[in-house]
């Protein structure tokens, strides 16, 4: 058992069994399943798993209502030309989606690549034509795997409430505040480390000024220093004396 697992077991029960990310995907996740190359993601079972199938939930949700709202906004121009210009009122419906932004655009849709997926932030008129009309019901064929293409940025966006701790040229250390977890993530967007705070041997944990205290153990994971990461964590108070004397006993 490495030291990330032992971790792992020993945390102690957190919010995110009860919080907006599970339920969330419990609502939704039945969409994943009718697709076919995100059938994966419907059974996820821990918090890294569900923040990533939330992502493409979230993906996938903007695409339908983007759609909806434009045909709709359509057929009301059709009858009434005194109606709010589509791009206006595009802007209103897309202003309050998720979305991540890539040299300047926003991209509500990264389940396309990015050529398609500006269908949807300034080019809705192509999705009454061929070929693009296809996307609104047979696009199973156009979609990406979003974390192959567009990586960690993916985790850096409005479609997680991680917190960015830092980001270098091919990893990202953000912290999850529901899950209790700082995730290292890596250029494909796949997890290389998570490390579980608050294990259950620990009387009174403080929860208070996290963020500083959690990059102090950024900083020791970048490192590559396995007991200073430690000693940080038991210092700031992140896990307990028992846990890391079982840390201790598992290197030996």
């Amino acid at each position: 058992m490495n030291l990330y697992q032992l971790l792992s077991d020993n945390q102690a029960p957190t919010s995110f069994d009860h919080g907006d990310e599970l339920a969330f995907y419990n609502r939704y996740s039945y969409k994943l399943s009718d697709n076919e190359p995100f059938a994966y993601l419907s059974k996820m079972i821990d918090s890294f798993g569900i923040i990533r199938a939330n992502i493409v939930l979230r993906a996938i949700l903007n695409k339908e209502e983007i759609e909806k709202e434009y045909f709709a906004h359509s057929k009301a121009v059709e009858k009434n030309p005194m109606a709010a210009p589509m791009e206006e009122f595009m802007e209103d419906v897309t202003s309050t989606l998720p979305y991540i932004e890539i040299d300047g655009e926003k991209n509500y849709v990264p389940i396309f690549p990015s050529s398609l997926a500006s269908l949807y932030t300034n080019s809705y008129e192509k999705l009454s034509v061929p070929p693009y009309k296809k996307l609104l019901k047979d696009y199973e064929a156009a979609l990406i795997d979003p974390f192959d293409y567009y990586g960690m940025s993916l985790y850096d966006s409005y479609f997680t409430k991680l917190v960015i701790l830092r980001k270098t040229e091919n990893s990202l250390a953000a912290y999850d505040y529901d899950a209790e977890c700082i995730y290292f993530i890596n250029e494909q967007g796949r997890l290389d480390a998570k490390i579980a705070l608050f294990d259950k041997y620990l009387a009174r944990p403080l929860k208070n000024h996290m963020i500083p205290r959690i990059q102090k153990v950024v900083d020791a994971y970048y490192e590559g220093d396995r007991d200073k990461m430690l000693n940080v964590l038991l210092r700031e108070k992140l896990i307990s004396d028992t846990l890391r004397k079982k840390a201790d006993e598992k290197k030996k």
